[in-house]
């Protein structure tokens, strides 16, 4: 097997979100990491108190500034901040194939928080994939994007588009289908 690291997500059913307080009828769809193969340092930061990852699905029509051709499709916002934009490859299969990679800011956007005082205070985040930013990250989703497969290639952000385009040539199935065999929970949901 490879050195990828390999996220499996879904949006989780009612009756599970409900059963772990998860915010059922969110406007913004919610990935849950639900398996992984492999070990990467930053997703540590993005754990929350119970021990679960998620990210944030996001458009970006109209928030991102940027013109059509260099605009992503989507994004993924994790409790860090941007996890990844994610560019479609227009290739020919059944699922949706992005590319994206890690943020290589040394510190996320300033978050604002009230003090208790009442003021607004600016809080710098610290990027946890900023040592990770020559990463690549190969999105393979369904296409409503109710699951979202991760696959995390280091030092691969600039082949990542070659390596969307052997997946879609059936060059990666041994790859994808051992990364898959070897994911075990992060969470039990």
């Amino acid at each position: 097997m490879s050195n990828y690291i390999y996220l499996k997500t879904e949006q989780l059913p009612k009756e599970v979100k409900t059963r772990h307080k998860i915010k059922a009828e969110a406007k913004i769809p919610r990935l849950d990491v639900t398996a992984q193969a492999g070990y990467y340092k930053p997703l540590e930061a993005l754990k929350n108190p119970k021990g679960m990852i998620y990210f944030n699905l996001m458009g970006t029509d109209g928030l991102i500034n940027s013109t059509d051709r260099r605009r992503s499709d989507v994004w993924l916002q994790c409790s860090a901040g941007n996890f990844s934009s994610i560019y479609t490859l227009d290739l020919k299969t059944e699922n949706i194939v992005g590319y994206g990679n890690p943020a290589d800011d040394k510190f996320f956007k300033p978050k604002r928080l009230n003090a208790k005082d009442g003021t607004i205070k600016q809080v710098e985040r610290p990027n946890p994939f900023y040592e990770y930013n020559k990463d690549g990250f190969l999105f393979i989703a369904k296409p409503d994007f109710s699951e979202l497969e991760i696959i995390i290639v280091p030092n691969g952000r600039y082949i990542i588009q070659s390596i969307g385009k052997e997946y879609a040539d059936g060059k990666m199935d041994d790859v994808l289908t051992a990364l898959r065999q070897a994911a075990q929970p992060i969470f039990h949901y």
